[in-house]
């Protein structure tokens, strides 16, 4: 299918080195991510979009060749869950554990009458999500639909801080939800790896997703570090805590290791496309991901229209 390549100079903020296009379809996966957005807004509503942005759709952006059906329920489902977690966030640490224990239980329903928790409780927007899904796909929706409860298991695995980067970043890559972005990057391709390919890439994998974790870290901290939480999810304050940095410095340091991520997964994918085409199309729709992720994040009203200490 034809997708429109982006231009990435014209944003001088986007530093990047993967590759970024939109899907052409993204009006109708625009709405995937508008229909989440529409179904929090009855619980919190003062919720954000997290694909809102200026050159399209987050989602059309990260997985700009999948297929539309399967872009645009990703969009809805990916969304959803981020909107949860801007809620539970707020939470304290044992609380918000027992809210994602129940989300797991209903995407364990693979059918459209799941029934067992409270209705009109904000966890039951998730109540469908395993049907549908195993509806479009009924041979790969198992594997997402694991990757989404071991994120949400991760995710509550440690209310702690952190003293240095790399013992930060070890976290953060789990928690930042790259296992979910690169599942759903494999669903709507229908790219899937044996346990061979799984093996051979991994090093590949793990890099992306440090770059996933910096990228997101980076680029969120000027809203991040406004919010109420009490737990630490920015790579920056625990630069500017290790070394004893300005934040100034220490933003520009985590940039530096943000680059230096990139190198090191471009060189990996590089090194694996003659593999075989599978993952060739596995490869290039991870650079693609991160791309995408990079760009949106660098343009997006979530973490670009923050007001900063001089203008407040």
């Amino acid at each position: 299918m034809p997708t429109t390549p982006i231009d990435t100079t014209v944003v001088p903020e986007y530093f990047g080195r993967f590759p970024v296009k939109l899907h052409s379809e993204e009006p109708k996966i625009a709405r995937g991510s508008a229909a989440a957005l529409k179904k929090f807004q009855c619980f919190a509503k003062d919720s954000r979009s997290h694909s809102v942005g200026p050159y399209g759709d987050a989602y059309a952006i990260c997985y700009p060749d999948g297929d539309v059906e399967r872009v645009q329920l990703s969009a809805e489902i990916i969304e959803a869950l981020w909107m949860y977690d801007d809620v539970i966030e707020a939470l304290p640490h044992d609380v918000a554990s027992k809210e994602h224990g129940m989300v797991k239980q209903l995407l364990g329903h693979t059918h459209t009458n799941g029934k067992g928790l409270a209705e009109g409780a904000m966890t039951n927007v998730f109540r469908d999500v395993g049907a549908r899904m195993t509806v479009l796909d009924p041979k790969g929706a198992p594997y997402v639909l694991g990757t989404l409860k071991q994120y949400l298991t991760e995710y509550d695995g440690s209310s702690r801080t952190f003293d240095t980067l790399e013992e930060y970043l070890s976290f953060r890559t789990l928690n930042v939800g790259f296992r979910i972005m690169a599942s759903f990057m494999q669903w709507t391709l229908n790219v899937y790896l044996t346990s061979d390919e799984t093996e051979l890439c991994s090093a590949f994998y793990t890099a992306a997703g440090r770059v996933m974790a910096i990228t997101n870290d980076y680029f969120s901290w000027r809203m991040e570090k406004r919010e109420a939480t009490d737990r630490v999810r920015n790579a920056i304050p625990v630069v500017m805590k290790q070394y004893a940095m300005s934040e100034s410095d220490a933003t520009l340091f985590v940039k530096g290791v943000l680059v230096d991520a990139e190198q090191k997964t471009a060189r990996l994918g590089k090194a694996l496309k003659g593999s075989s085409e599978n993952i060739r199309r596995y490869v290039e729709g991870m650079e693609y991901l991160l791309g995408g992720s990079g760009f949106w994040s660098a343009t997006c009203p979530r973490y670009n229209d923050v007001p900063s200490p001089a203008t407040m």
